[in-house]
């Protein structure tokens, strides 16, 4: 594995993930002194004189006092929100085998917003199709719902190593 493309997860002093970065720009923030190291990746990069392991997770030394920031609710971000994951059969699907679906419809005043849009695969999405999931006697398996930020960002680099640090 090259050390380009393997990637870090940083924390804030409350131990808050807020990003994931290169390992390399970690690597570098723990030698000059802005971040420690929590989790390393096995891999290492060597200068003349020394040999570092690539961090994993770090955790820098103040507080991020977060934005609201906000994802668009685009089809692929609704894919990763819910873990590619129909919303009505709780199955599986590769990315390409799945639509969007408006919990309220299109036809009916629904929005493009993240609270009415979930991942469904198309046999559920034409079960249900211009009703609602009562109509369509159809239950969501997990309300919708706006992620923060980071969680998009996250979701798409997790490494198991992680596990501990993200709630």
């Amino acid at each position: 594995m090259q050390a380009k493309g393997l990637v870090t997860l940083k924390l804030d002093a409350s131990y808050r993930p807020v990003e994931v970065i290169e390992a390399l720009e970690a690597l570098v923030m723990c030698l000059i002194g802005k971040a420690k190291v929590l989790e390393e990746h096995e891999m290492e990069i060597c200068s003349p004189t020394k040999t570092f392991k690539l961090p994993a997770v770090i955790v820098i030394n103040r507080v991020i006092k977060y934005a609201l920031l906000g994802s668009r609710a685009t089809r692929r971000n609704v894919c990763l929100r819910d873990d590619n994951t129909c919303q009505y059969c709780d199955k599986r699907f590769a990315y390409v085998d799945l639509t969007i679906d408006h919990v309220i419809p299109k036809s009916r005043g629904g929005s493009n917003d993240w609270t009415n849009l979930v991942a469904c695969c198309k046999r559920c999405n034409q079960k249900k199709g211009p009703r609602t999931p009562v109509e369509a006697n159809m239950k969501l398996n997990r309300e919708p719902y706006q992620p923060h930020y980071t969680e998009l960002k996250i979701k798409i680099y997790y490494q198991d190593i992680w596990r501990d640090y993200l709630w």
